[in-house]
């Protein structure tokens, strides 16, 4: 019992860390012409539509890759949304208190490929 409490209250502070993020928008660039306002809504919604259980999820560090990280090293975070369609997996990563955007068809074949920022401009790059 103590586990399954344990992966609620994880589960729990994950959704109340990516719902207080996704107010952040001063990184995500908005093209000319787009109401901003309606941009940032849809994002919100589309991280909500595909919002998931947190599950820990791996990704090889890819080009052109993260300054302070070396190009194959391994990165993990919580998966806390995923469209398998597009193959974007938002992930937050507690220990460097990081969102990143991970991409692949599979949760074992994921390249993170140096994208990292707020959860609007993660899902949307």
């Amino acid at each position: 019992m103590q586990g399954t409490s344990n992966r609620l209250l994880m589960t729990n502070a994950l959704a109340a860390k990516l719902d207080s993020a996704l107010s952040e928008t001063s990184d995500v660039y908005v093209n000319a012409g787009v109401d901003e306002a309606d941009y940032f809504e849809s994002l919100r919604r589309n991280i909500k539509e595909h919002q998931c259980a947190p599950y820990l999820v791996s990704a090889t560090v890819m080009p052109p890759g993260f300054p302070d990280i070396e190009p194959e090293a391994k990165i993990s975070g919580y998966c806390l949304a995923k469209d398998e369609e597009t193959g974007h997996w938002l992930v937050y990563s507690p220990k460097n208190d990081t969102f990143y955007c991970f991409w692949g068809d599979t949760e074992n074949n994921l390249g993170a490929h140096g994208v990292l920022g707020s959860p609007l401009y993660c899902w949307s790059a």
